[in-house]
């Protein structure tokens, strides 16, 4: 899929150039739409196959994977270490690069709690990252790489996700090189946006289902001016529990 877009892509500019020079701009517009829609659904969408595979969602009935982003946070991320270990669950902490360089304690901290690393870039450009060309892509990858790796402890590191869930046809043949596997999510609460604890929270347990990939973030000052993490993450771990499930993390 992702060869036969970007072929269309190549293509379709030619007979749509031959339209202009006629002077049927409607036909020209709707070709030229017709190449780079795709390519935008194919980027914009975090879910979306046609670049390559994509984990959305687990095949456990009885687990959830519980994803946060964004760290390590000097100040969330050891009281969520705390939280986790009280509920008995585990989680993958998608880092970026450049605070794990920062706070490399954190890093071995997360692991040596039973908990997984994944790679989240390394400077995580969430406004550009998806319009980056191969080097810069291979770049932010293969360096948070490079300052993970040493830190976990002997950990394998699997999982990549990008950010804000938007990448290009760039990104897979450095996760296949790498070995890493793309993840996504199929529970959010929009804390990355969203300041307001409650509509975070029942926002994750509006989507919550047995195998779900919920997607959380560290770092964020909620509207009480409390971490916004540390309020919402109990809650959601009670729901869970609630449910019958265990946060886990696949094998």
């Amino acid at each position: 899929m992702a060869r036969l877009i970007l072929v269309w892509n190549v293509v379709v500019p030619i007979p749509a150039v031959i339209l202009l020079g006629r002077g049927q701009w409607g036909l020209a517009i709707l070709l030229l739409g017709s190449a780079h829609w795709p390519w935008l659904w194919a980027t914009l969408r975090p879910g979306c196959c046609w670049w390559g595979p994509v984990r959305s969602r687990t095949s456990s009935q009885n687990e959830v994977w519980l994803t946060i982003d964004d760290g390590p946070d000097p100040v969330d991320t050891p009281q969520i270490l705390d939280l986790l270990d009280a509920q008995g669950a585990k989680v993958t902490f998608f880092l970026i690069g450049k605070k794990a360089a920062a706070h490399p304690e954190l890093v071995r901290e997360i692991v040596r709690r039973g908990h997984e690393v994944g790679n989240h870039t390394m400077n995580h450009w969430a406004g550009s990252f998806w319009i980056r060309g191969p080097i810069a892509v291979r770049q932010e990858i293969l360096n948070a790489t490079a300052v993970l790796s040493p830190l976990m402890e002997g950990q394998r590191l699997r999982w990549f996700r990008a950010p804000a869930g938007l990448r290009n046809h760039w990104v897979h043949p450095v996760l296949a090189e790498t070995g890493l596997k793309l993840v996504a999510w199929s529970s959010r609460g929009y804390d990355g946006v969203s300041a307001d604890a409650d509509a975070v929270v029942n926002r994750v347990v509006g989507t919550l289902s047995a195998g779900a990939i919920v997607l959380l973030h560290e770092g964020r000052i909620s509207s009480t001016g409390d971490r916004l993490i540390l309020n919402v993450l109990p809650r959601v771990l009670r729901e869970i529990e609630a449910r019958g499930w265990r946060c886990s993390i696949p094998q």
